[in-house]
Formats: C-alpha cells, structure tokens, sequence
C-alpha cells in the first residue's frame, strides 16, 4: 500500500475531501484562538493569565505535531494540513485577540486589585479573644458562622486564626471586614460576635500583637 504518493491520481471526491477538511480545520483553530483570548481576559490575576498563555501554546504546538504526522499519509494529507493551519492560526488568533482587548482595556488582570497585606502584625477590624477551655471544634464552628451567614458573609474579607502566642496565651481570631461596610453594618456584625458565648474579649480596629498582655493594657472592649 502506497504511503507517501498514492498508486493513481486521487479522485475529485478525496480533493474536495481535502479541501473541506483544511477550510473546516482552519476555522476551527481561528474559533480556538478567539475562545482562549476570551477565556483569558475574564481570568482575575496575571499569575493564572500566565499559565493561559502557556496553554494556547501548547495547543497549538499540539495540533501542528499532530498534523505533521498526519501529512505523511496521503489519505490524511487534508487533515494534517488542516491540523497544522489549526494550530497556527490558533496561536496567531489568540496573541492577536489579546493585544486588541488588551489595547481596549478589556482584559480584567490588567485591573487586578493591590495584594492586602495579612497576618498578625497587620491591623485587623476585630480581634476575638475565646473564652479558656473553647475547642478547636468549637472556633471551627464559629469561624463557619461568620464565612456562612447568609445575610453578611459578604462583609468578611479576612479572617486569621491565631496561634497562643500572638494572642498573650489564648485561643483566638482576626477577622477584618470589606472597606465597603458602612459603620453601622460594622457594628452590628461585631456586636454579634461579641454576644457569642464562646468569646470573651473583643479588641477593635487593632493589629493582634499591638494588644498588651493582661497585666499592662487597659480595659478591653467588650
């Protein structure tokens, strides 16, 4: 059986069959490229939009890997010309899909919000002191009440577990809320913390290892 040439010259029905496959095959990595670049400006942070480059990369080296195997066959001549034209364009598609939006300003990790410092150093909204002898089930459960509640979860954006020795020996939590919230919302979610039972202090707008220990630091909000 031939393998590079065929043994006569192929039919019109196999041309047309060639044809229709590199046309098809083409549009079909233009449609890639462009659903990559759409794919990518919706991602939020630059690292991810890193690995989305990548990936149109890979594709495309992909389909023309595939496509160049399939060119040895006559029989599959078409469809690897096609795969080849689809890995290609894919990757011409999607480079040139992302310099237009990103020339439009329509890619969203070009806008990607200021990384917020965190940890116990860091000022937090609320810093919650457990009452002695509050389980670490206990805290999961309470940490749950805030990230699960319904009607304000929207509000939190930290929450930090500390350990003993960032809170002056006891269990306890930072929980810092969006700068959106208005006073009153503040409030009225601190207030709820504080009507926990499981909590025994609560010390506002202060980083955790500003707090003093007991014997030294005036009396706690609560």
């Amino acid at each position: 059986m031939p393998v590079l040439k065929p043994s006569q010259p192929p039919s019109s029905a196999h041309r047309r069959f060639n044809r229709i496959w590199l046309i098809g095959l083409a549009a079909a990595g233009i449609a890639l490229g462009a659903w990559q670049a759409k794919e990518c400006a919706a991602i939020r942070f630059g690292y991810v939009a890193g690995y989305a480059y990548a990936a149109a990369v890979f594709y495309g080296i992909l389909l023309c890997i595939i496509g160049l195997l399939l060119l040895i066959y006559w029989r599959t001549r078409g469809i690897g010309a096609g795969l080849v034209a689809a890995g290609f364009l894919s990757c011409v598609t999607f480079y040139g899909g992302m310099a237009g939006l990103l020339r439009l300003d329509r890619v969203a990790w070009r806008h990607e919000p200021p990384p917020v410092a965190i940890g116990p150093d860091q000022k937090a909204t609320v810093v919650v002191y457990f009452r002695r002898g509050t389980t670490d089930r206990q805290i999961e459960e309470f940490a749950s009440s805030l990230v699960n509640d319904t009607t304000e979860h929207s509000l939190l954006r930290e929450y930090l577990r500390l350990t003993p020795s960032q809170a002056n020996g006891h269990e306890a939590v930072a929980v810092t809320l969006s700068e959106d919230a208005s006073p009153e919302q503040i409030t009225q979610y601190i207030e709820r913390i504080e009507n926990d039972s499981r909590v025994e202090k609560t010390y506002r707008d202060v980083a955790p290892t500003a707090i003093q220990p007991e014997a030294n630091r005036t009396p706690a909000h609560r």
